[in-house]
């Protein structure tokens, strides 16, 4: 279940989204969170699993001006990983903007079509 993230989640969230490769810096990472907190495009949502209160994963999305999301960070806890959690996150986040399209950035576009040919 994909939930809007809370600031009381800050530490959940940098300890998943440090897993990129770009975000191992800390000064990056902190600017990263501080920019889903900030600025109202942009949205960062926690995904648990309905049976626990443990965060998963955790995605990040800017909404642009023509009817797109642009899905900028995906990450799984490792030990969640192969299990096909990221799809069923990807499935949730399109129901929750119906009709909108996502697209994706030079690190998250292979993924996106992956996510589109499991579709």
């Amino acid at each position: 279940m994909l939930t809007h993230y809370r600031k009381n989640q800050r530490k959940i969230a940098m300890g998943l989204l440090s897993f990129h490769e770009n975000l191992k810096d800390q000064q990056h990472l902190l600017k990263e969170i501080d920019t889903y907190e900030a600025d109202e495009r942009y949205q960062l949502y926690c995904y648990y699993d309905e049976s626990s209160d443990n965060v998963q994963g955790v995605i990040g999305i800017s909404q642009l001006d023509n009817n797109e999301l642009m899905l900028h960070d995906i990450s799984l806890n490792p030990s969640y990983r192969g299990e096909g959690i990221s799809m069923l996150m990807m499935e949730e986040l399109q129901a929750l903007h119906p009709d909108q399209k996502i697209i994706g950035t030079p690190a998250t576009s292979a993924f996106l079509a992956k996510w589109q040919e499991h579709r």
